[in-house]
């Protein structure tokens, strides 16, 4: 008899246990169900912050660029003026530098012509002509000096649009 009642009591005390377990076991996977949404949803938030900090930052970095790419056409846009400037006024200086020239060759000229019929005065065979020389000499500094001005001035402008270029580039 108390067999009897142990195994009534047995199995009653088994499903007992048994809804207790069930019931544990469904509080904790509801908790867990829980905690899995709430990190769902924290994760979406941290990937939608994260995605809307890369848009401002690409945009940034794109207004930057842009920018950078204005101050650059900028900059060659002024360089190319100032060096376009800088060749009128070494044609200016290569045009007056050639009145020069002509102006020295009409003065050697004139002092052969004087040196050829020197009137009173003894002619005295020079072993060459000094005054040729010294305008060949100078017509030929002057060429050159020109060449080099030209070529430095263009140098210089091309080095400060450099210059402005890579200050556009570090900015402010």
């Amino acid at each position: 008899m108390i067999a009897d009642k142990l195994k009534a009591y047995g199995w009653q005390l088994l499903a007992v246990t048994l809804a207790a377990g069930l019931a544990a076991q469904t509080l904790r996977l509801h908790t867990a169900q829980l905690g899995a949404a709430t990190a769902r949803t924290a994760t979406a938030e941290t990937l939608r912050n994260i995605a809307d900090l890369t848009a401002k930052a690409a945009q940034a970095v794109r207004d930057r660029e842009t920018q950078w790419a204005q101050a650059q056409e900028k900059n060659a846009y002024e360089t190319q003026s100032q060096i376009t400037a800088a060749r009128a006024d070494a044609d200016d200086a290569r045009r007056a530098g050639d009145r020069l020239q002509q102006r020295v060759a009409a003065l050697v000229a004139a002092a052969r012509g004087a040196a050829a019929h020197p009137g009173a005065e003894p002619a005295v065979a020079p072993a060459s002509d000094p005054i040729g020389v010294l305008a060949d000499v100078f017509s030929r500094a002057d060429k050159r000096a020109g060449l080099l001005a030209e070529y430095a001035d263009a140098a210089r402008l091309a080095g400060i649009g450099c210059e402005r270029d890579y200050d556009a580039l570090i900015g402010p």
